[in-house]
């Protein structure tokens, strides 16, 4: 076979000509000192107990694209230029304890980045604190870096704190501390090292020396070495292709969840402790790790961003309810209506989460008691004075597997405005049914009623609290007790309205919602004609999700109009969508049954109709893998 022309030819000119001989090793020795001088990445300087990272691999290039999508389009609006201002100031305000931990803030690391950022939160189980700490690319901004640490120096000895210096490993290390709180007792100390390429941020000395060490020599076992870490990025890096992410970021559930409790009073902990060891005790320490990418104005898209959730298995216990069927039939039931904020479609093994969710049950509602769960399964069946129901044979077992989940706003926007309805596949309408009526035929907060031939079983209001929050279930005819020293909790659905149509079990959030959707037969008003929607599953399926186990479609600009308009009004932490109780169990004042207050000043904003222009439909889809659950979701750009 004949030898390739290009190939002989740099052979002779190497043979045969010395000086070119030497050129060349000299270069390959040129290349190995560059290479040997270049930052590790960031996943290499932080170790191996990193239990959450974040990472941006090009902060000028992220900029950059961000401003190339609509949303960044849309920050430059002057329309929106004070509210943006002040939502920046709300930011820096609610992650000011990056400077309590790290001596720096966000805005001291925007002035001297020019290129990969990273954060991390590293954390050992006999730790009495997590570690945060961070690197910054800083080349060509030494000059801005050494202001910083003088300016950090100032600030100090301002506060009558010590700046002191010492040298590991032959470099210069910057140890400032600040004198000891008269409140909490705790004192404070940062470890800073800079060079020319590169800052470096700890609250642990131990951790800024291990940085320290990888930055010169890259050999200890790191964040880059961890299985899971090492599993998620492959798998998302394999669905990008050449294509290279803006951010990528880590979290290894069970550790990132006890660093956090860490740093919160110890009273404040116990429950939450208690929480996560029944979740391991059921079985869910099988979920060891989740992470992925983000990328803005790339491939495309608007957004793209790839997730995978990492459990290798095997599945025990309750952690069997984790079963999603892949699959390639999405189309939505035909009840689903043309005009909604957001649509998924998905397959669970309900049955199977049924049979399995023992342990679970067990562990929480039970506090570690064995068989609580399988007692209520037998007070349900035989109790003279309750349903007399068997609940798996007489109603989980006619489920299917598809289900379907909307949500929607009624107009005009208020805080009780979301509508939302849950479609679980039923094989036999009459059996569901049956089973239904028996479930709830002794229920008091619930009423027997009748429309057009069809049995709803509508939940009665209650009187609210101020500041509802969300309950992930209950069993009805079992009444559950809460303790002396906690707040009784809403349910999911405080109004919830039930019946059997068309092949499925609907739970809608409100009555007079589910009567829409059973008078829906129009297949002209059905989500098949909105073309949105079908421009976003066509989409999924060419991004790789024709067989997936779950889909979701948004028109963002439906989606977001609610909570735009409370805050805008100034009421949402009055808000009862799914949303705002989330932010309202993440932000409620410590003093239980009072309303948070609001943050932003949302009467800055300017009228929605300049802000939707700029929201395209986003879609997600989700499969399910040997070793977990690969996720791929994306923004499309507004037509």
């Amino acid at each position: 076979m004949a030898r390739p022309f290009f190939t002989t030819v740099v052979e002779n000119m190497v043979s045969k000509t010395r000086p070119f001989r030497w050129v060349l090793i000299g270069l390959g020795i040129w290349s190995m000192a560059v290479a040997a001088l270049a930052l590790p990445p960031a996943d290499k300087l932080f170790p191996e107990t990193t239990r959450g990272f974040l990472a941006v691999r090009d902060i000028v290039d992220l900029r950059e694209h961000f401003d190339q999508t609509q949303i960044g389009q849309l920050v430059k609006d002057p329309a929106l230029k004070p509210f943006i201002e002040d939502l920046r100031l709300q930011i820096r305000d609610r992650l000011a304890g990056t400077q309590d931990e790290l001596g720096i803030t966000l805005d001291d690391v925007a002035g001297v980045a020019t290129g990969e950022v990273a954060v991390g939160l590293v954390f050992t189980d006999d730790a009495e604190r997590p570690t945060l700490a961070a690197m910054v690319s800083i080349k060509g901004k030494d000059k801005e870096a050494q202001e910083l640490m003088d300016r950090v120096s100032k600030e100090i000895t301002k506060q009558k704190g010590t700046v002191a210096k010492s040298v590991v490993d032959g470099k210069e290390v910057w140890s400032l501390k600040l004198p000891e709180n008269t409140e909490t007792g705790r004192s404070r100390e940062f470890f800073h090292y800079r060079d020319d390429e590169v800052l470096l941020a700890a609250n642990n000395k131990e951790t800024l020396v291990f940085m320290l060490g990888q930055l010169q020599n890259a050999g200890k076992t790191s964040l880059a070495d961890v299985r899971a870490y090492q599993e998620i990025v492959k798998r998302c890096d394999q669905d990008a292709g050449d294509n290279k992410p803006h951010i990528r970021w880590f979290i290894e559930p069970f550790g990132y969840g006890a660093a956090i409790r860490s740093a919160i009073p110890p009273e404040q902990r116990r429950r939450q402790r208690q929480l996560a060891e029944s979740l391991k005790k059921a079985g869910f320490s099988v979920l060891q790790g989740m992470g992925g990418t983000v990328s803005f104005a790339s491939e495309g898209y608007e957004l793209v961003h790839r997730t995978f959730v990492y459990a290798p298995g095997p599945f025990e216990k309750s952690a069997k309810v984790l079963s999603f069927p892949n699959n390639t039939e999405f189309n939505p039931p035909s009840f689903i209506p043309r005009d909604l904020a957001t649509l998924s479609i998905g397959y669970c093994n309900i049955l199977q989460g049924f049979d399995n969710i023992g342990p679970i049950f067990d562990q929480t509602v039970g506090e570690g008691e064995e068989g609580v769960w399988a007692d209520v399964l037998a007070s349900l069946k035989e109790d003279p004075n309750g349903p007399q129901i068997d609940l798996r044979n007489e109603f989980f077992a006619h489920f299917g597997e598809k289900v379907s989940i909307i949500s929607a706003y009624q107009l005009p926007i208020t805080t009780t405005s979301e509508r939302m309805l849950i479609a679980i596949e039923v094989k036999d309408d009459k059996a569901a049914g049956q089973g239904l009526d028996k479930m709830f035929q002794y229920e008091e907060r619930f009423r027997k009623r009748e429309y057009k031939g069809r049995t709803i079983w509508e939940g009665l209001p209650e009187e609210k609290p101020k500041v509802p929050k969300i309950e992930l279930g209950g069993v009805p005819g079992v009444g559950a007790t809460e303790r002396a020293e906690e707040e009784a909790s809403q349910p999911l659905f405080p109004n919830a309205s039930l019946t059997v149509d068309r092949g499925y079990l609907l739970i809608a959030s409100h009555y007079e919602y589910l009567t829409q959707i059973l008078d829906l037969e129009d297949e002209r008003e059905s989500v098949k004609r909105n073309p949105a929607f079908l421009e976003v599953m066509e989409a999924i399926e060419k991004a790789g999700g024709k067989t997936a186990c779950w889909r979701f479609f948004s028109m963002t600009d439906e989606e977001y109009r609610a909570t735009y308009e409370l805050i805008r009004q100034g009421k949402m932490p009055e808000s009862e969508t799914m949303l705002g109780r989330v932010l309202n169990a993440i932000l409620a004042p410590p003093e239980k049954g009072t309303t948070r207050k609001q943050r932003i000043d949302g009467s800055k904003l300017p009228d929605y109709e300049i802000v939707r222009r700029h929201l395209g439909p986003a879609g997600l889809f989700a499969v399910t893998e040997d070793n977990g659950w690969f996720l791929k979701g994306f923004t499309l750009p507004k037509k």
